[in-house]
C-alpha cells in the first residue's frame, strides 16, 4: 500500500526525536522536528541543474591538427588542468606539447593572449553573446600587439 507524503514526514519526525537527548524541552523538539521536515521537503537540485551551474562549455580549436572539440571544464579548475584533459582526448600526438597552450583570441576591443595556467579559467571572461566560447591550443610563440609587424624585423631581433 502507498505511502502517503505526510506519513513519511510524521515517521522521519518520529526517528529524529528518538534520537534526540531527552533533556531537551518538548518547543524545542518541535522546533528541531519542523526544521528538518523543512530541510528535507525542498527541492533538491537535479544532477543537470548541479552539472550545468558547474561547468564552462567552451569550443577548443587546434590548428596544427586541424581539429575543433566541444568540451566541458569546471571553473574552478586551472589552465593547467584544461590543458592536461585536452592533452588525454587529442588522437594525434604534438610535437613538444609543454609548449603549447590555451590561447584566447582578440575579441572585444581586447588583445589575444595566452592563458596563464596557474589561475582559473572562470577568472577569464568569455563572450556568451556569440554562442559557445572559443579558445585556441597553440604552440605558445610571443603575441605581438602591432597588427602589421614585418616578418624580417621580427626574425632580426631573435637572432641577437
Amino acid at each position: 500500500m502507498p505511502r502517503s507524503p505526510t506519513s513519511s514526514e510524521d515517521e522521519m519526525a518520529q526517528s529524529f526525536s528518538d534520537y534526540s537527548m531527552e533533556s531537551e524541552s518538548d518547543s524545542s523538539k518541535e522546533e528541531t522536528i519542523y526544521e528538518t521536515i523543512k530541510a528535507t521537503s525542498e527541492r533538491p537540485r537535479s544532477r543537470m541543474e548541479d552539472i550545468q551551474s558547474n561547468t564552462l562549455v567552451i569550443r577548443v580549436v587546434i590548428p596544427d591538427l586541424q581539429q575543433t572539440k566541444c568540451m566541458r571544464f569546471n571553473p574552478d579548475a586551472t589552465v593547467w588542468v584544461a590543458k592536461q584533459r585536452i592533452l588525454c582526448t587529442l588522437s594525434q600526438s604534438l610535437k613538444d606539447v609543454l609548449n603549447y597552450g590555451l590561447f584566447q583570441p582578440a575579441g572585444n576591443g581586447r588583445d589575444g593572449k595566452f592563458l596563464d595556467e596557474e589561475r582559473l579559467l572562470r577568472e577569464y571572461p568569455q563572450p556568451i553573446s556569440k554562442g559557445v566560447p572559443s579558445l585556441e591550443f597553440r604552440y605558445k610563440s610571443r603575441v605581438y600587439k602591432q597588427p602589421n609587424v614585418d616578418e624580417k624585423q621580427i626574425a632580426k631581433l631573435h637572432t641577437k
